[in-house]
């Protein structure tokens, strides 16, 4: 007999799309494929696949698919009693635009809620996904600059140059 949680859909709309549990196969395909092509050092969903208990059976791992095509990830899972991570909200290029992450958003805001879920959710964002992270009712609390290019191997702690390492 199969296993259905594994397998467990939240939501189904009749235009094919639905949004189901994550297999760990398709995490680590979401990591290499979707989201390292946009952050190349980006490594939270790794962590957490390694958090996960051995069965994968862990809510708050989203993949939504349409017509049997994968196209859309999202995490929400607990990282401490009071506090869960919100991130990973992804959905392939030709699909933008077409209300799919909102549909990822609010089934799971609707489970969190069905949960009585009352602490905290954090995340980290690009700042184009801002407009629709406030439609659910999240605020900018800081922002954060990548720095990209060569950093000095040579500092010197008397000096004010303008080596990463010394802004402050």
């Amino acid at each position: 007999m199969e296993d259905t949680r594994k397998s467990e859909i939240y939501q189904r709309w009749d235009d094919g799309f639905l949004i189901r549990r994550m297999r760990s196969q398709e995490g680590r395909h979401v990591q290499r494929k979707w989201m390292s092509s946009h952050r190349p050092t980006m490594c939270e969903l790794e962590v957490m696949l390694e958090m996960r208990r051995e069965d994968g059976d862990v809510d708050g791992f989203y993949i939504g698919e349409l017509n049997g095509e994968m196209i859309a990830s999202l995490v929400m899972t607990s990282i401490a009693d009071d506090l869960k991570y919100l991130g990973l909200l992804f959905v392939v290029e030709r699909y933008r635009q077409s209300g799919f992450a909102s549909r990822m958003m609010t089934t799971a805001h609707d489970i969190e809620h069905r949960r009585n879920y009352t602490g905290f959710i954090c995340m980290t964002t690009a700042s184009n996904k801002e407009t629709l992270y406030a439609k659910f009712g999240y605020q900018t609390t800081t922002r954060l600059s990548r720095y990209v290019g060569v950093i000095s191997t040579k500092v010197n702690p008397s000096g004010h140059g303008t080596d990463v390492r010394q802004v402050g």
